[in-house]
């Protein structure tokens, strides 16, 4: 059981690895006369916050859909081993279930999204004025 753990979240890390540079560079593109050590840092102080506020979240839906058992035990100690012992489903299934629908709601987001770049735009107005420029010189 511990193996698959171990797999799953290397699966997981390497799914999730490309993540941050994908969406600097897209926030670059985005936000293109500020620098990418400015965008990288935005985004990292708002990821790091936003983790900040689900944690409580979280916790506050610990328990929806669990059913509790009737030991005295379970209810004084409440690790939530009785709850994964018992016949209810373990504490956090409610918090994975809307992690899972997040990241799917992000992930339609993202590649579904349809901004002005830019960065880009600058590029290639960059790049007509060096064509007409060595066109008029000529």
């Amino acid at each position: 059981r511990g193996g698959d753990v171990r797999w799953t979240m290397l699966a997981v890390s390497a799914l999730l690895g490309p993540l941050l540079p994908v969406a600097t560079e897209l926030g670059v593109e985005m936000a293109y006369p500020l620098s990418e050590n400015t965008v990288l840092v935005i985004l990292q102080l708002f990821c790091n916050a936003t983790s900040a506020l689900f944690i409580p979240l979280f916790q506050v839906v610990r328990d929806v859909g669990v059913t509790m058992t009737n030991n005295a035990d379970a209810q004084v100690d409440d690790d939530g081993a009785a709850n994964v012992l018992g016949s209810g489903r373990p504490p956090y299934t409610f918090s994975f279930y809307l992690m899972i629908l997040l990241c799917a709601v992000s992930a339609v987001y993202f590649a579904t999204f349809d901004g002005k770049y830019l960065r880009l735009e600058a590029e290639k107005a960059k790049k007509r004025d060096e064509d007409s420029s060595t066109g008029q010189s000529l």
